[in-house]
């Protein structure tokens, strides 16, 4: 039998990001060495997690020699520097390292994404704030939601929603929800009172639950008419801070035809944004005390405030101030570290964190790499309640065990779920008869940790007979 095989991982800059990534993928298992110009931070990594620390810099090829870059089965480079990320990655690829992964911001350098990849060996670049910019855009399309990822590219998507006490589902159970509502869609994951919970069909739903509903991209407008909840995606969005965010999230909705008004204190940076994005309204203000000059029929007809400024403290109270004038979307970057995640408990305001972002789609390629070969591998991987629910997407091969049984045979570890089934462009939301075939994609929900092939969703005849 093929086994998951330990991978070593080099990461370059122990930022948010790059300590976030070191902590779980020494949890997934791996050989993790962390290299930083700064010492304070590389001693307190070392004296927090099992791995290498290394002071120096992670560009230079004495210092990838002396850690073993060579020897990387993935190298990633995560400093506030694409020019050094490019060159790390670029130097460790010539010394051996099988993939490597850069941070790139620049939008000049993510242009040529390809030519690095083709010409140069550079097996992913990551653009943290262009990827939160997409995650926000997203959220804006859907009203009801808190959070939305597209999956199994753009056929299948993942929808976050918190239960009013006024839907209709308060109260039905799994069962009914899917019999009675007439609805194809399947809730795979439910959070209430901060526990997570894979439901059975016997679970009740109530109001104040967070729900996890998976199914094609196409059953949520549809599905979400059905319950009454509001469908119309927002058309005139209000930005605090001109950042780097900010400038992605307007040119994005700019193209869906979405009115985009900015509001940023520092001058010089509004006048910079005004200069590169005309058809933006841009306002040299403060948020919170601009909200106090706007008229009642302009608050009315804002339908979204995003608050992107660097500070979460402004952007959570930027944001409650936002919802209190009942402005129906409201969305706050934080910071991945920040204490504020805990305070905030307003479940009118989404948050968005860049870093987590990044680390998400980073940890998703890496896992696909932890498979051995001929193995399915992860597609891609999304970390929710701070890494205590996962969703996993797995390519199928002729090598999967279970091909061509009916999944209600299968024994599946508690707290696991399959989602959904993509075969020939069809999204199949799985019932007891339903079976996997070589080129599938899976989805599977779990509240375990590192799965890394669908082969570990499955009891061993040990757990099997323990009852675990």
């Amino acid at each position: 039998m093929l086994r998951k095989r330990k991978i070593n991982v080099h990461i370059i800059g122990a930022g948010q990001i790059g300590s976030a990534l070191a902590a779980q993928l020494c949890q997934d298992g791996c050989s993790v060495t962390v290299v930083d110009t700064d010492a304070y931070v590389v001693n307190a990594l070392s004296n927090s997690l099992d791995i290498i620390c290394y002071r120096g810099n992670g560009a230079s090829y004495a210092t990838l020699q002396e850690v073993g870059a060579a020897d990387s089965d993935i190298f990633i480079s995560v400093t506030d520097s694409d020019e050094l990320n490019i060159l790390a990655c670029l130097t460790a690829h010539m010394m051996g390292a099988k993939h490597t992964v850069a941070r790139v911001r620049n939008l000049e350098y993510a242009k040529h994404a390809d030519f690095y990849r083709d010409q140069l060996g550079l097996s992913m670049t990551i653009n943290p704030e262009l990827a939160a910019a997409q995650e926000i855009s997203r959220v804006l399309r859907f009203p009801s939601a808190t959070r939305v990822e597209v999956l199994a590219k753009g056929r299948a998507e993942l929808v976050e929603m918190v239960l009013s006490p006024a839907s209709p589902l308060c109260g039905l159970s799994l069962h009914e929800f899917g019999q009675k509502m007439a609805i194809d869609l399947l809730i795979c994951a439910v959070v209430r009172n901060g526990e997570v919970t894979i439901p059975k069909g016997h679970f009740v739903l109530a109001a104040g639950d967070t729900l996890y509903l998976t199914g094609a991209a196409s059953a949520f407008r549809e599905a979400f008419s059905k319950l009454g909840m509001p469908v119309n995606p927002s058309h005139s969005v209000l930005l605090a801070g001109a950042d780097r965010i900010s400038y992605y999230l307007a040119e994005q909705l700019k193209r869906e035809g979405v009115r985009v008004s900015v509001v940023e204190e520092k001058h010089e940076k509004a006048v910079e944004f005004c200069r590169n994005n005309p058809q933006c309204a841009v306002m040299n203000d403060n948020a919170i005390a601009y909200f106090d000059s706007m008229s009642d029929a302009d608050i009315r007809s804002t339908d979204a405030f995003v608050s992107l400024t660097a500070n979460d403290e402004f952007n959570v109270v930027a944001g409650m101030y936002a919802a209190s004038l009942h402005i129906p979307r409201v969305i706050s970057r934080l910071s991945s570290n920040s204490k504020l995640k805990l305070l905030q408990r307003d479940d009118r305001i989404t948050t968005v964190s860049q870093e987590d972002t990044a680390v998400d789609i980073i940890l998703g390629y890496a896992r696909s790499l932890m498979n051995a070969e001929g193995q399915d591998a992860v597609e891609s991987l999304y970390r929710l309640m701070d890494g205590r629910l996962e969703f996993l997407e797995f390519r199928i091969t002729e090598h999967a065990s279970h091909l061509n049984q009916p999944i209600r045979l299968w024994r599946i570890k508690p707290n696991t779920l399959i989602a959904y089934i993509i075969r020939d462009g069809r999204t199949i939301v799985p019932r007891g008869d339903d079976v996997i075939r070589p080129g599938d994609r899976v989805l599977v929900v779990t509240s375990h940790q590192k799965l890394v092939r669908l082969e570990d969703i499955f009891e061993s005849s040990k757990e099997a007979a323990a009852g675990l």
